[in-house]
C-alpha cells in the first residue's frame, strides 16, 4: 500500500525510472524545494515530508510543559489499532497544581494510516486519538518519571525534593476537575538523599529495584520488593491514603558534582552506569562495595554529562550524551583503569544532549535527542561503502557525511526535553517538547513511527517495490514482447528501456572492532529535516526530467542532499496506504504537486487495503473510522 504513495507523489513521466532507480535517486524530488532559513520555514517544510517519512504520525496540543513522558502497558487490541498507556507529567505555574497524568492513546497499527490524515494537523488542537484517563495531583514538579518492568502501572517520579515518590496509577484516585487542589498522597515515599534529587533515575528490569542520584552526589538504592504486593496492579482495593517511607538499602559514592542520570545493565541487579556534572562517567557492581570499578574522567572534555544508556541487546555498549551537544558509544570492554577511547563519537547535535536510549528491538540502533529540536536516530551498524568517492561538497552538508545517522525526526519547534521507543511496537516513538507560547501554550506531545521502508535491508525493499512497479509507475498493461515467451510478464527494464543499476554494496553486519570513529562536527546549520537517503553517486541514476513550473523555486542538490543519509531509500518507499483517486495520472500529480495542494493522495484503494488485511470491506470501514479519529479536536 505504501507504493500508492510513490505514484501519487513522484513528478516524473513513466519512462524515466525504473524501480531501482526510484529508490537510488530519490533525493530529487525535493530538487525544487528552497532551503528553509527561519525555524518556521523548516517546520513547514517538515510538513510536507510527513507522508514520506512516517508510518503514522500524531500531535497532541498540551497545556501545560511536561518534562517526562513514557509508554505504559497495552490495555486493548483491535484490528487497526492498539489502546496504549501513556505517563505524562505537567509542570504549571502555580496557578493549578503540578500533575502526574495519565492517558489512553490509540496507537494506530503499521500500514494503516492514510497520508490525508497524518499530513492534516493543527498544532495548536488536541488530538482526538489521545484521551485523558486519570489524573494525580503531585506534591511538586514531576521532571522524570519510571515504569517498573515488573509491574507497569507503578511508577516512580522525581521532584525538586529528596523524596521519591512511588505511585500505583491504578488505585491512586483520578483526581482530574477536583476542586481541592492538596496534593495526592503517593503510595509510597523513598528517602536516602540528604540534597534535592531531580532528574536522575532507573529502574532495574530484573527486580523492582530503584536507582536515584542527586545533588548530594550520591546513587542511591532502593528495593521495592517488600511492597510490591501492595503496588502491584492485581491488587484491587482503593487506596487508603496513608503513606508509608522505605528505606535505601545501599549508598554508591564517587561522584564530585550533581548526578545527572543513572541506568541499570539490562539483566542485571548489580551493574550500573552513572554520569555527573564532574565530567565522569562511572561503573559500579554492588557485590564489589560502595566505590565504582571503573571510571572515565573527563568522557566529553569538559563538558557536564546529561544523559547515559546501556544497551539491552549489545551489553557491551553504553551511551552518554553531553551539554556541549556530543554524543558517545563506549564499548566497556575496552575500557580499564587508565580509560580508553569511545568507539563512536558524534558532533551531529547544536545544542546540549537531553536524552540517549538504546532501541529495544534493534541491536546497535541508538536515539538522541535535544535542545536542538531534533530526534536523531542511528545505526552504528551502518558504514560507507568503501569504494564510494566522496560526492562534492560533502564536507559543507552537515549530517549527509554520517553514515550512521539514518533518519532525524524535526516535527518539534523546541527543546526536545524527553522521548521514548515504544516497548511494544518496533521503531514507533513517543516525544515532548516545551514549546511555551501564548500560540502553542505549554507543549508539543508527539507520537510517531519510522517508516520501516528507510530503516530495512534495501535488497528486501527493493525486491518489494518491484511487486509493485507498474502502481508506482502508473503504467498500464501492454502486451509483453513475443521474446519473452508464452504468458512471460514485462520486466522493469523493458517497460521503461532503462538498463540496470548495479546491486548496492552489502553493509557490513557487525560493529568496528578496532579503531574509534570519530565522526567531524557540523559545519554549517541544520536542515528542516533529515531524511534517509541513498549512498550511491548521481551518476548511477538516470538523468530525471524536472516537471515542476519554472515560477517555483529552485535549490540545489545540496539543500536536499543535507536531509538524507546513505544507505536508505527514504522518499521512493512511502509509508502505509494513501493512493491517488482511480483515474488520476502523472500529470495530475505533477500539478498538484506543483500547486501545494497535499491533499491530492486522498484514498486507500481497494487492492491495496487487500493486501494489508485480506478484507477489502473491513479495511475501508476500519480506515474511514481511523481518519474520522485522527482528526484533532479544538483545545
Amino acid at each position: 500500500m505504501f507504493c500508492c504513495r510513490i505514484r501519487g507523489r513522484f513528478p516524473y513521466k513513466e519512462g524515466d525510472w525504473h524501480c531501482q532507480g526510484v529508490v537510488k535517486h530519490t533525493s530529487s524530488v525535493y530538487a525544487t524545494m528552497v532551503e528553509p532559513k527561519s525555524e518556521e520555514e523548516q517546520y513547514n517544510k517538515w510538513k510536507l515530508l510527513i507522508p514520506y517519512l512516517y508510518d503514522w504520525f500524531a500531535n497532541h496540543n498540551l497545556t501545560w510543559p511536561s518534562l517526562s513522558c513514557r509508554w505504559g502497558p497495552v490495555v486493548e487490541q483491535h484490528t487497526f489499532k492498539r489502546k496504549q498507556r501513556l505517563y505524562l507529567s505537567e509542570q504549571t505555574d502555580g496557578s493549578e497544581p503540578n500533575k502526574l497524568v495519565i492517558m489512553n492513546a490509540d496507537v494506530v497499527k503499521p500500514r494503516v494510516a492514510s497520508a490525508d490524515v497524518i499530513q492534516k494537523f493543527n498544532p495548536n488542537n488536541k488530538n482526538a486519538l489521545i484521551k485523558q484517563y486519570k489524573t494525580i495531583y503531585h506534591p511538586g514538579e514531576v521532571n522524570k518519571i519510571r515504569e517498573c518492568p515488573q509491574h507497569p502501572s507503578v511508577v516512580v517520579t522525581h521532584t525538586d525534593a529528596p523524596q521519591l515518590f512511588v505511585w500505583s496509577t491504578e488505585r491512586q484516585p483520578n483526581r482530574q476537575g477536583d476542586k481541592d487542589k492538596t496534593a495526592s498522597t503517593p503510595d509510597l515515599e523513598l528517602v536516602g538523599h540528604t540534597d534535592d534529587a531531580e532528574f536522575a533515575l532507573g529502574m532495574c528490569s530484573s527486580e523492582p529495584l530503584v536507582a536515584s542520584g542527586g545533588k548530594d552526589t550520591n546513587v542511591v538504592l532502593w528495593s521495592l520488593a517488600d511492597h510490591v504486593t501492595n503496588l502491584s496492579i492485581h491488587d484491587q482495593g482503593t487506596f487508603d491514603g496513608k503513606r508509608e517511607k522505605l528505606s535505601s538499602r545501599l549508598t554508591l559514592k564517587g561522584h564530585a558534582d550533581t548526578v545527572e542520570d543513572v541506568v541499570f545493565q539490562p539483566g542485571s541487579s548489580a551493574e550500573l552506569a552513572s554520569v555527573a556534572d564532574d565530567s565522569s562517567l562511572l561503573f559500579w557492581d554492588t557485590r564489589s562495595g560502595i566505590a565504582p570499578v571503573l571510571k572515565m574522567a573527563e568522557a566529553h572534555g569538559q563538558s557536564d554529562l546529561h544523559v547515559v544508556d546501556w544497551s539491552a541487546l549489545r551489553p557491551e555498549l553504553v551511551a552518554t550524551g553531553a551539554a556541549d551537544g556530543s554524543l558517545k558509544v563506549w564499548d566497556k570492554r575496552k575500557l580499564g583503569p587508565d580509560g580508553g577511547s569511545a568507539l563512536f563519537t558524534f558532533n551531529h547535535h547544536t545544542g546540549a544532549v537531553l536524552r540517549a536510549e538504546w532501541s529495544p528491538s534493534a541491536p546497535g540502533v541508538l536515539a538522541s535527542g535535544g535542545e536542538d529540536r531534533r530526534v536523531c536516530v542511528w545505526d552504528l551498524e551502518k558504514t560507507a561503502a568503501p569504494s564510494a568517492a566522496p560526492e562534492p561538497g560533502l564536507e559543507k552538508r552537515p549530517g549527509r557525511a554520517i553514515p550512521q545517522l539514518v533518519f532525524s525526526h524535526a516535527g518539534h519547534r523546541a527543546s526536545v526535553v524527553d522521548f521514548q521507543w515504544n516497548p511494544h511496537d518496533p521503531w514507533t516513538f513517543m516525544s515532548v517538547s516545551d514549546d511555551v507560547s501564548d500560540e502553542l501554550g505549554g507543549g508539543t506531545l508527539q507520537l510517531w513511527r519510522v517508516n520501516d521502508l528507510i530503516y530495512r535491508d534495501e535488497a528486501e525493499v527493493l525486491a518489494e517495490l518491484d511487486k509493485h512497479r507498474d502502481h508506482i509507475l502508473n503504467i498500464k498493461d501492454a502486451p509483453a514482447p513475443k521474446a519473452a515467451g508464452k504468458g512471460a510478464k514485462r520486466t522493469l527494464e523493458q517497460v521503461t528501456a532503462a538498463p540496470p543499476l548495479p546491486a548496492p554494496a552489502a553493509a557490513p553486519s557487525q560493529l568496528p572492532s578496532d579503531a574509534p570513529a570519530q565522526v567531524p562536527a557540523a559545519a554549517a546549520a541544520e536542515t528542516p529535516v533529515a531524511v534517509a537517503a541513498p549512498d550511491a553517486e548521481p551518476s548511477d541514476v538516470p538523468e530525471v526530467k524536472e516537471q515542476q513550473p519554472a515560477a517555483q523555486a529552485q535549490l540545489s542538490a545540496d539543500a536536499v542532499q543535507e536531509q538524507h543519509q546513505p544507505g536508505s531509500i527514504q522518499e521512493a518507499a512511502q509509508p502505509a496506504s494513501s493512493a491517488l483517486q482511480p483515474g488520476s495520472d502523472a500529470a495530475a500529480a505533477d500539478t498538484a504537486m506543483a500547486d501545494g495542494d497535499q491533499n491530492t493522495a486522498a484514498v486507500i484503494t481497494d487492492q491495496a487495503m487487500t493486501e494489508a488485511d485480506g478484507d477489502p470491506e473491513a479495511v475501508k470501514t476500519g480506515n474511514t473510522a481511523m481518519e474520522t479519529d485522527g482528526q484533532g479536536a479544538t483545545s
